[in-house]
């Protein structure tokens, strides 16, 4: 029960409290750990730091009141809802105000995708996927590995994505994520199309997910595609790059309307996973 209270206040903590204000603090702490990374061999980078921060947590779990500061603390620095939700919304805001080519510069922004050459349609669609894909690695992923390990199970997952990002660590780190990832990826996406269009978002996921290029994010563009009944996918330019990804989804083309649409579909499947963490600790 403690750790649900913990995990709903830090959500509601980063939804109240401007992003600005968490991200001089979250900035330290991730510097730390990339210092700490680029200091070690490559061989040693998983189990020193890996090791030691699910140490560390099992050791502050265990201390009556530091160990719940400590926890609320490290969940308002790592799950990132306020941040993920606020860029969606600015975009979204440009859109409906009228400017365009401030959307299209806040979505280069927000999702590392050239959109100065994206109609609003695409400006949309590329909103819902980048979204979609940052609630997944800053929210319900972490989530997850906290409802299933506590404070030592989110920093086994968060220091190894830090570690993942970083230069010289290899493919070994990249795989040790995918495995991190995906049973939450999976849970993610039954959530959102058992809150949406489930047998759209059903069919969609097991038809066309494994048609892209990394088949986690097909997961969740494909089962987000079939609970909004949008379609998703398709092409956009990252570095100079083109990246062509299949077109999933049979419904509408993706408009302003759903991004607020994804927030709110993201907001009823935490209410849901946190209904169902209440009935588990409940028994």
């Amino acid at each position: 029960m403690n750790a649900l209270v913990l995990a709903v206040a830090a959500l509601l903590f980063n939804r109240l409290v401007a992003p600005d204000r968490i991200e001089p603090y979250r900035q330290q702490v991730v510097g730390i750990v990339e210092k700490t990374t680029d200091a070690l061999p490559n061989s040693l980078r998983l189990p020193v730091i890996v090791g030691g921060a699910v140490t560390l947590g099992a050791v502050f779990a265990y201390m009556p009141f530091v160990g719940v500061v400590v926890t609320f603390c490290a969940l308002v620095l790592i799950i990132q809802y306020g941040q993920v939700t606020e860029d969606s919304k600015v975009i979204l805001a440009e859109l409906r105000s009228g400017s365009f080519s401030q959307a299209q510069i806040k979505l280069t922004e927000f999702s590392g995708t050239d959109a100065s050459q994206l109609d609003e349609n695409g400006v949309a669609r590329i909103t819902v996927e980048t979204q979609i894909l940052e609630l997944a690695e800053k929210v319900f992923i972490p989530l997850a590995w906290f409802a299933l390990g506590g404070l030592p199970g989110i920093l086994l997952y968060w220091t190894s994505t830090v570690i993942a990002k970083r230069h010289g660590s290899g493919e070994t780190s990249e795989r040790w994520v995918s495995l991190l990832d995906w049973v939450p990826i999976r849970l993610m996406a039954f959530t959102l199309g058992f809150m949406g269009d489930r047998e759209r978002s059903r069919a969609i996921w097991t038809r066309q997910a494994s048609d892209f290029s990394n088949p986690e994010a097909g997961v969740l563009i494909a089962a987000t595609a079939g609970a909004l009944r949008v379609k998703l996918g398709g092409s956009r330019c990252v570095q100079g790059l083109i990246q062509q990804e299949p077109m999933v989804g049979d419904g509408d083309d993706a408009a302003r309307y759903h991004i607020e649409e994804t927030q709110s579909l993201a907001e009823r499947s935490l209410v849901l996973w946190a209904v169902v963490a209440l009935v588990i600790t409940a028994l």
